[in-house]
């Protein structure tokens, strides 16, 4: 991905959210700015979406960091085997072993597999700086802007905003835009660990802006099919009720 300007003061923003901005849009203590924004659903290609961000700042503490989502591309999931490992538990599970590692070979084979769920908001040119002070800000633990490539479901892409927008093959309107991603290479991220792990981070863990399973619950509510999400919300489920194995029958 490349870093991302979009500084012509006559441009709207377009910003794509996979984690809190789902359920938390850009500028929401703003509601006369808010109500201004518009919002579509979707997906990017090539894209998984992954609780290995620590936070220090919104869902955990210096001395007890919560886990947030980032999102890692194909081009970095086809030279790291534990991310391979991730996928074909998840993503992949559907297919053979022998034909998900295939995919590896290249991104280009395995980014047509990959549809990662989230929403698009277009902000007003007259307040997209502002969004993208506020964005800065809120993202400031380890994440960066970079640019990708997102695609409108079939139910919204005749909306009269998308219509001079570039469109796929079906028809479905592709919106050039901004998100914010903690890389492997920032000092927050966690890289790959165990569901159990995982889990046991969140359902523990609260920060400032709240409890750390308050903001899983958040986006699991806005993407239930993400195979990566209903697998930990189910070792949280697990983990939260353990059953005793001193029970007798």
């Amino acid at each position: 991905m490349t870093i991302t300007s979009q500084e012509l003061i006559n441009e709207p923003l377009w910003i794509f959210g996979y984690g809190s901005l789902m359920f938390k849009p850009p500028l929401h203590d703003l509601p006369e700015i808010s109500s201004q924004l518009v919002r579509f659903h979707g997906h990017i290609p090539g894209y998984i979406r992954r609780f290995w961000q620590s936070s220090s700042d919104h869902r955990g503490t210096p001395e007890l960091p919560g886990r947030v989502a980032t999102i890692i591309g194909a081009d970095e999931i086809c030279t790291s085997i534990s991310l391979q490992e991730s996928l074909i538990e998840h993503e992949l599970n559907h297919l053979p072993s022998n034909e998900a590692r295939e995919l590896f070979t290249t991104p280009e084979k395995l980014t047509p597999l990959l549809q990662l769920g989230g929403c698009v908001y277009r902000v007003p040119p007259k307040y997209a700086q502002r969004a993208r002070d506020y964005l800065d800000f809120r993202e400031k633990d380890g994440y960066t802007s970079h640019s990708v490539q997102f695609t409108v479901c079939d139910e919204e892409k005749n909306h009269p905003l998308l219509q001079d927008l570039s469109k796929n093959n079906d028809g479905n309107p592709i919106i050039p835009c901004t998100v914010y991603v903690g890389t492997s290479c920032n000092p927050s991220y966690v890289g790959p660990e165990s569901l159990s792990d995982t889990a046991a981070v969140i359902i523990t863990s609260k920060g400032p802006s709240g409890p750390n399973i308050e903001y899983f619950n958040g986006i699991l509510s806005q993407d239930p099919q993400d195979p990566y999400l209903v697998a930990l919300s189910d070792m949280i489920t697990q983990s939260s009720n353990p059953v005793s194995s001193s029970l007798k029958y």
